[in-house]
């Protein structure tokens, strides 16, 4: 009786993963009307701008949209439980959306933007987009899943950036800071990151916890013990 009434309860729970989605999915909306329209609407000046290399463009939005979607069910224990062969399908179209879409933006950095400082932003994080997202391959492929957890929970920071940035180019911040308020929220979110990954493990009190017990021989153990 007790373990069935506790189950819908801890179904019900709203985690601190359900408000940071929750809280993507507007700045989400926004970021693609407020930056990503002249995709669609192409008398803005950004399509002029990007037209050499729209189809690079193009494929570098849909893989990083794909891997900002995805990311969500993949950090649902409810659904990795229900559906682990799709959740496998999953994980491996997100790293495989994300490979594409930092390859595709560090060849158009390279080839197609002018900005020093623009072009040291996509380097440094798409390279660290490509990392954790390695990392986590290597260790899930490895089987070692605590690891991947917390390497793809990494990977999901560095995508959420993606959109994050946009919202805060978009307030009324004097230019005289340059792109370091940019900066500044790429360590907030890499910080905030650790500390989610560390904080049950860390703020746990293991002192109050009863000691492990040692288990009990089974009969046929003691009997050997006593022979040897």
């Amino acid at each position: 009786m007790a373990s069935s009434s506790a189950a819908p309860l801890r179904g019900s729970q709203i985690g601190l993963r359900h408000v940071v989605f929750a809280a993507l999915l507007p700045m989400f909306l926004f970021v693609l009307w407020h930056d990503e329209r002249f995709i669609f609407i192409h008398s803005d000046q950004k399509w002029v701008y990007y037209f050499p290399v729209r189809w690079l463009v193009l494929l570098h939005v849909l893989g990083g949209l794909t891997a900002l979607l995805i990311g969500p069910f993949q950090f649902s224990s409810r659904f990795r439980q229900r559906h682990l062969r799709v959740h496998r399908i999953m994980g491996r179209i997100y790293l495989a959306s994300v490979a594409a879409a930092a390859i595709v933006a560090l060849y158009v950095s390279v080839i197609h933007q002018k900005d020093m400082q623009d072009r040291q932003w996509v380097f440094a994080l798409d390279i660290a987009w490509l990392i954790t997202g390695a990392m986590a391959f290597a260790a899930v492929r490895n089987g070692n899943i605590e690891a991947h957890r917390q390497w793809i929970a990494r990977n999901y920071a560095f995508t959420t950036v993606f959109v994050t940035v946009r919202v805060l180019g978009a307030l009324p911040i004097p230019d005289a800071y340059g792109s370091a308020s940019g900066w500044i929220l790429l360590l907030a979110t890499l910080l905030l990151t650790e500390v989610g990954l560390s904080w049950r493990s860390v703020f746990t009190n293991r002192k109050l916890q009863p000691p492990a017990m040692a288990p009990r021989p089974t009969p046929k153990a003691a009997l050997a013990e006593v022979d040897s």
